[in-house]
């Protein structure tokens, strides 16, 4: 028989072993009784050479190999019957378990669901991301996107890697149905087999395709195809007007199809763009360049092959590409700063696992001090030390299993509430969803909980001194006893010090960053990117006439009071820093200073509210053909006119109009937010007019541009009016991105306000913890020293001195909590500092405020066992004893 047939056939084998047993008996009494003795003294004789027939049966029963899994079955019943026997404990620790592992299981499910889980495409270990880079790091680092034509030539070049290159080209899909502004890419025809995505409906781009004066073609996603086709696949070879331009679709992407960060609508063949951009090795427009590799090839044989191209290139075209190399690094999903604040989280919900964790040993410590008769009873009939430390150990594993499953429940209920939570959207949110990873992790977190639980009382198993264990009176409690319940209750109050305080430096934070003035009056005010209706776009007159008319059009509306056109809105994505000099020798790139500039219509200041500290503001005499001007906010003053009057200074910006001079001085916006304006490396500010904007950046400003509008009634009443009116005559300008600016303000400490609710959501948690540790450890231990606090009392001693000598204990205690938490603290505020944009450390007040709650809270969960003790009554006392 194999081990499994010995294992699942158990019960036929002990019949066996019985029928077997049995027939040696009576083949060994036969024997004897042929020898000449009487029957029953044979039978006698014969159990007698055999011996016991139970320790018999347990030596076969040893030699079957089985056995520990049997004594391990037998423990698990045993553990889940005493567990069943007290309702109770059972129900604090579980829940206890339940909250720690729960939390624990919600935040890797996200963060296996965002990090760690591969990109949604065949063999993502293959795929490769490029870019260039140059030897001298400038004012935007070292690191630049693709110009085309580099690309075209690392593409023909290299050997081990297949290339392709996209870009983001959002725009108006104006037939079939309504305009909408929709998200685009541009890619090369090889992007879909590179991936090893195919489409779902129809075709991908053919190579002819993707070359100027193709035929327009164009690949539509999932959802816009049911949006706009009534998911007919009639809309293989229709019609799409997008951006001005009619398209026929050739095909359909797959659903949820993305790339990096958003989910194009709208797919268009990049070799058909005719810009001069296309063929300049300087102009880097956003092309982003994805590879994978070909059978047989490696990384280090591909990056060695696009250093060579590099070489060759900045040979051929020293201009442009001198000093220019190209590297690639695996393909990783793009999820911003979320990585920083996932492992922030995951370590916080740690910190009250392992103070559940803790909490449970200590109740299983007392559990395993009142069992002690039971366990050394073991050891007097044979046990091993051993043996009680496997028993022990295997009911704290069916505790912590079962506090996982619990845990499990409660992240698949707490899972999405969380994620909805998550302040902006939370990258690749589409795969958080429980999966066999999560569940292992459950499974691995709740058995190591289980068995890190579970080590003191396995430990602390009887082994000697018998005779005291299993004297039933016995009360007292060893010393080594209650050190370890003291270091219990040390490391819970330490651990919950480290939460308390980061959850009271992040209070501190929040309430520092919202008393700043963002130098904008928020209130009342409503901003939309806008897109003009591609038609007119082909002329800048026509342009200009546009945005004119879309300011008349949007002063109609009810409830407006003033509105603007600006290309960067304060507190929201996107900005333009550029180079600016004081004298007529324009500096080396590297060594210019840089500001970040902004284009706005003469209104600008009544929208926003900032206010105006010297010189004047734009007004409608400040257009193309009069002097170029600009205004600049006070941190560009000081740095560009250091005690130098700015108004009437010159400035040269590289715009086409230069110099322009200085006509007034504004207060400083803190456009990057509350929390990273003062840590920004380009604090300082410049306006300059809309109108100024020479003809040949007009279609680009054009497409940055966004509406701006105070309002005297709520900013969202006149939301649809807005969209109306900017409609214009052809219909086919949008609105889109409509935010207010308070939600704009609001969203810059949007992570700050939700890590504080989760760390003061885990300090709660870890200081209700740490107290119901102090009170069961204080309760524990007062119960265990009756007699002798009845002796103390017998011989004069007071109440109150007795329940002095309960919390000085617990003062022992907590001052050693705090003292180690403090350190604790101090290397977390260290760690915040990093990773939590404006982040303070807290101060003497913030400790003080934070470790006042905690001593508070944890003496008066020492007063009580205290107060029991003080009432003892001596006489009753003493005849426990």
């Amino acid at each position: 028989m194999t081990w499994w047939h010995r294992l699942l056939r158990r019960n036929q084998m002990e019949a066996q072993l019985d029928k077997e047993l049995q027939w040696h008996l009576d083949q060994h009494a036969a024997d004897l009784v042929a020898r000449g003795h009487a029957p029953e003294e044979a039978g006698r004789l014969a159990r007698r050479a055999l011996g016991g027939p139970e320790q018999v049966k347990e030596e076969c029963r040893d030699a079957r190999g089985t056995r520990w899994v049997e004594n391990l079955w037998q423990d698990f019943r045993y553990a889940l019957r005493t567990l069943r026997q007290r309702p109770g404990f059972a129900a604090v620790a579980l829940l206890t378990l339940a909250l720690g592992t729960g939390a624990t299981t919600v935040m890797f499910t996200v963060i296996n669901g965002v990090l760690l889980k591969p990109l949604p495409y065949p063999d993502p270990d293959r795929l490769v991301s490029l870019q260039e880079q140059t030897e001298k790091a400038t004012q935007w680092g070292n690191l630049w996107a693709f110009t085309y034509p580099n690309y075209l030539d690392c593409k023909r070049e290299s050997r081990s890697l297949d290339m392709a290159t996209w870009r983001y080209d959002g725009g108006i899909v104006s037939k079939p149905g309504a305009a909408e502004y929709v998200e685009g890419a541009q890619i090369s025809s090889e992007l879909f087999s590179i991936l090893g995505v195919s489409i779902s409906q129809g075709r991908a781009f053919l190579p002819e395709e993707d070359r100027p004066g193709a035929p327009p073609v164009a690949i539509v996603s999932d959802g816009l195809w049911k949006r706009r086709f009534g998911a007919s696949l009639a809309a293989i070879g229709a019609a799409l007007v997008f951006d001005g331009k009619t398209y026929t679709v050739v095909g359909i992407t797959p659903a949820g199809f993305g790339l990096s960060d958003f989910e194009p609508d709208v797919f268009t063949p990049i070799g058909q763009i005719t810009e001069p951009y296309m063929h300049d090795r300087e102009a880097h427009f956003g092309f982003r360049v994805w590879a994978r590799l070909r059978p047989g090839a490696t990384l280090a044989r591909a990056r060695a092959e696009l250093a060579v191209v590099g070489r060759q290139l900045a040979g051929q075209y020293p201009k442009s590409n001198a000093g220019r190399t190209f590297i690639g690094d695996p393909l990783r999903p793009d999820v911003g700063d979320v990585r920083s604040t996932l492992w922030l989280l995951l370590g916080a919900v740690t910190l009250v696992l392992l103070i559940a964790c803790v909490n449970i040993a200590s109740l299983l410590l007392a559990r395993a001090a009142s069992r002690e008769r039971e366990l050394a009873m073991r050891v007097a009939l044979g046990a091993s030390r051993g043996r009680l430390a496997r028993q022990c150990l295997t009911e704290s594993a069916v505790l912590g299993l079962s506090g996982g499953l619990f845990g499990i429940l409660l992240a698949t209920v707490g899972m999405r509430p969380f994620v909805a939570l998550w302040p902006g959207t939370l990258p690749r949110a589409e795969g958080v969803r429980l999966d066999w990873h999560v569940l292992l992790f459950a499974l691995a977190v709740s058995l190591a909980s289980g068995l890190l639980f579970g080590l003191a009382p396995a430990l602390r198993a009887p082994a000697r001194e018998l005779e005291r264990a299993l004297h039933a009176g016995s009360r007292s409690v060893a010393g080594s006893s209650r050190r370890l319940h003291a270091g219990f209750v040390v490391s819970e109050i330490a651990l919950a010090v480290v939460l308390l305080v980061s959850a009271g430096m992040l209070g501190r934070t929040l309430l520092h960053l919202s008393s700043l003035d963002p130098g904008v009056n928020i209130h009342n005010i409503l901003t939309a990117r806008t897109a003009l209706s591609p038609d007119t776009l082909a002329s800048a007159a026509r342009t200009r006439a546009a945005w004119q008319d879309i300011l008349d059009r949007a002063r109609r509306v009810p409830g407006v009071q003033s509105v603007t056109i600006v290309d960067t809105v304060p507190m929201r994505e996107g900005n333009n820093q550029i180079g600016y000099w004081t004298t007529p020798a324009e500096p080396p790139a590297d060594q210019q200073q840089l500001t970040s500039a902004t284009s706005v219509t003469p209104d600008y200041l009544k929208v926003v509210g900032t206010p105006l500290r010297q010189g004047r503001f734009f007004t409608d005499q400040d257009r193309l053909g009069a002097e170029g001007v600009v205004v600049i906010d006070e941190v560009m003053a000081q740095q560009a006119f250091a005690g130098k009057e700015p108004i009437g200074q010159h400035l040269w910006i590289g715009m086409g109009s230069d110099p322009m001079r200085v006509v007034g001085v504004v207060g400083h916006v803190r456009y990057w937010g509350a929390a990273d304006d003062d840590r920004t490396k380009v604090r300082a500010q410049l306006y300059y007019p809309f109108a100024q904007v020479p003809d040949n950046y007009l279609r680009r400003w054009s497409e940055l541009m966004s509406i701006a509008v105070r309002t005297s009634v709520p900013p969202l009443q006149v939301v649809e009016p807005l969209r109306r009116e900017v409609r214009g005559a052809t219909g086919d300008q949008v609105l889109y991105e409509v935010r207010t600016m308070e939600q704009l303000a609001g969203d810059t400490l949007a992570r700050q306000r939700f890590l504080l609710v989760l760390f003061g959501i885990f300090a709660g948690l870890a200081l209700l913890l740490a107290c119901i540790g102090i009170y069961g450890v204080q309760a524990y231990l007062t119960s265990r020293r009756v007699p002798e606090i009845g002796v103390r009392m017998a011989l004069g001693a007071t109440p109150h001195g007795v329940q002095w000598m309960v919390l000085r204990e617990s003062l022992g205690m907590l001052a050693a909590g705090v003292a180690v938490g403090v350190t604790g603290a101090l290397a977390a505020a260290r760690l915040l500092v990093r990773l939590v944009d404006g982040m303070q450390t807290g101060g003497p007040a913030t400790f003080a405020l934070t470790l006042s709650v905690l001593v508070a809270a944890a003496l008066f969960a020492s007063f009580l066992p205290a107060r029991r003790a003080s009432r003892i009554d001596p006489m009753r006392a003493l005849r426990q004893e």
